[in-house]
């Protein structure tokens, strides 16, 4: 059905101040504003205080006058509509007890009452009849998109302007902004843009209406349409994140925080968030997982971006196992470039084995955590909270420790033994004899380590072979390695005769590692030539004769079968 729309609006001047002269200081600036969503039983009409100093506003509201087909005004009335306010814009629905009649012209003007005056903005003027137009037109819309208004537009001529009326979205002051529009040739519709200005956010509403200046009864507005800014987010850049990061959201017109709206929501994965300018993911509930769709509903559109948002990991392929295999209760090294950092901050459920293990930082790529009790066999390290589930790809050995021989029985002190049996390359295994002291022994080898023999070192020639655990105790096999200590050689010396202060060396396995040398009652320390030579200068002494020389290490003396004779 069509219902015939034509508003009078006179347009906002100076006020008319009555009863009072104010100073500068004390200026105050009321103004009738446009109307709107003229029907036949009601009329939304707006005023503004543009300032007011040092004065206290007793009430305010509008005044209603009609005036019939021969310019005779019939009656007027006051409707006050508040006591105080602190919004510049005032905004009031007027319902008359009758429907508005179609032959009178109806004028209204704002008012505000201070304890010192009565101040008016000018009267404004509105009619139903004009324009026929099939309703005004309510619809939600982006800035830039087309509105299209059907109707009887035939009365439009040059001087009619048309224009959008918004408030601001920080001091709710009305605003107003001359729009272009098109015409058809037919004038049975026009078709305009809604404007793209600064400060529009989801939600706001935009009316839209031709002015045409009439005296004397002012400006006559025509509502047309009304529109609801839609908000719309933009395609993020930057897609990648850590559970621990804010994002960012960018959009165009997106809601206000002064004028909440709730039909508009964040698109996260299966979840629905209101507005935020900010997500923080770990503080979204429910939000599980590290891959999401990503968009936006609006109230009218669903959209969902391309790109999803996703939690990245460090790279898996660029993990190292520093061990071919790890024995229970041991520790296990693992390189894995920039995982320290992205698990900061994080709080993983970390198994290996499915038992629970805590990883340890060591240097910037490097992480171990200690083996549980577990059987032999493949094992996954794994770590997962409510937005990872990762297993490392390589699986990790654990094998118990045992071992099976040595390369030697007999040892001189010095010599290289290896022993064979579950070595583990890059771990440090454990010896201990009968003095309580733990020495290394290095596996540089899968199924090797290697250590020196010192039988001062062990106290004894049965050792114990094991290794320490991640927590620092230790785990020896019950098997005992048996070393017949041969200590050191002494196999010749020469010259066999000479002078007080000759230079004597000494030939003999492994005989660098002797302590002393004893030249009948005198002890004097060697000086090593290589690993079997020694020499000492003969010492300064009354007397000849022949001398018997003798080595001693690892408190045992071991003699030479010839004697040096000093001349």
């Amino acid at each position: 059905m069509v219902s015939g729309l034509a508003l009078l609006t006179v347009a906002c001047k100076k006020i008319q101040e009555i009863e009072y002269i104010q100073s500068a200081e004390e200026k105050i600036v009321v103004r009738t504003g446009h109307m709107d969503e003229l029907s036949k039983n009601s009329v939304t009409l707006f005023g503004q205080i543009d300032s007011i100093v040092d004065q206290k506003i007793l009430s305010y509201g509008f005044i209603i006058k009609t005036i019939d087909q021969y310019a005779i005004e019939r009656k007027e009335q006051e409707i006050e509509v508040g006591k105080n306010t602190t919004d510049p814009t005032i905004k009031f629905t007027y319902q008359p007890n009758e429907p508005f009649d179609v032959d009178l012209k109806y004028t209204y003007c704002f008012y505000v009452r201070t304890e010192k005056g009565y101040y008016k903005g000018e009267f404004n003027s509105f009619q139903i009849g004009g324009f026929a137009i099939d309703q005004v037109k309510k619809v939600k819309a982006k800035p830039g998109e087309d509105i299209v208004v059907n109707g009887d537009f035939s009365l439009i001529d040059k001087n009619y302007k048309f224009f959008s009326y918004f408030a601001d979205a920080q001091s709710n002051a009305s605003q107003s902004l001359e729009t272009s529009y098109i015409l058809a040739p037919d004038k049975k519709s026009i078709r305009f843009k809604v404007p793209k200005t600064n400060g529009l956010y989801h939600g706001q509403e935009i009316s839209f209406s031709f002015k045409r200046r009439e005296y004397p009864y002012g400006d006559f507005y025509y509502n047309i349409a009304q529109v609801n800014i839609l908000g719309q987010l933009i395609p993020p850049v930057k897609t990648s994140f850590t559970p621990m990061e804010v994002m960012d959201i960018m959009g165009l017109n997106l809601p206000d925080y002064r004028h909440p709206n709730d039909d508009f929501k964040i698109i996260l994965g299966d979840l629905q968030i209101p507005f935020t300018s900010q997500l923080q993911f770990s503080q979204i509930e429910n939000l599980k997982g590290s891959r999401f769709r990503f968009g936006y509903t609006n109230g009218v559109e669903t959209v969902i971006f391309k790109e999803e948002i996703t939690f990245y990991a460090p790279d898996l392929a660029k993990i190292k196992i520093e061990q071919s295999f790890v024995h229970p209760g041991a520790k296990c090294l693992i390189q894995w470039p920039g995982f320290w950092d992205f698990q900061s901050g994080m709080y993983f459920d970390y198994t290996f084995g499915d038992l629970p293990v805590d990883p340890r930082q060591t240097g910037n790529e490097y992480f171990y955590f200690e083996v549980g009790n577990l059987k032999e066999g493949l094992y996954s390290f794994q770590f997962k909270d409510r937005f990872y589930d990762i297993s490392l790809p390589q699986k990790i050995k654990v094998k118990n420790f045992d071992w099976l021989s040595s390369d030697k029985i007999s040892a001189y002190e010095g010599d290289l033994i290896t022993l064979y049996g579950n070595f583990s390359k890059g771990n440090i295994y454990t010896l201990l004899g009968s003095n309580n002291i733990y020495w290394d022994a290095i596996c540089e080898k899968d199924g090797e380590a290697t250590f020196t023999w010192f039988l001062s070192n062990f106290g004894s020639n049965k050792i114990s072979i094991g290794y320490q655990n991640a927590a620092g105790a230790y785990t020896f096999t019950d098997k005992k390695l048996e070393i017949n200590a041969m200590g050191i050689g002494l196999d010749s010396f020469a010259p066999s005769s000479g002078l007080p202060g000759s230079l004597i060396h000494v030939k003999g396995k492994s005989i660098k590692y002797a302590q002393k040398i004893r030249f009948g009652d005198f002890q004097i320390v060697p000086i090593p030539v290589s690993a079997d030579e020694i020499m000492f200068t003969a010492p300064m002494m009354a007397g000849k004769g022949k001398f018997r020389i003798s080595a001693e290490a690892a408190n045992k003396i071991y003699q030479s079968d010839a004697y040096f004779e000093l001349l």
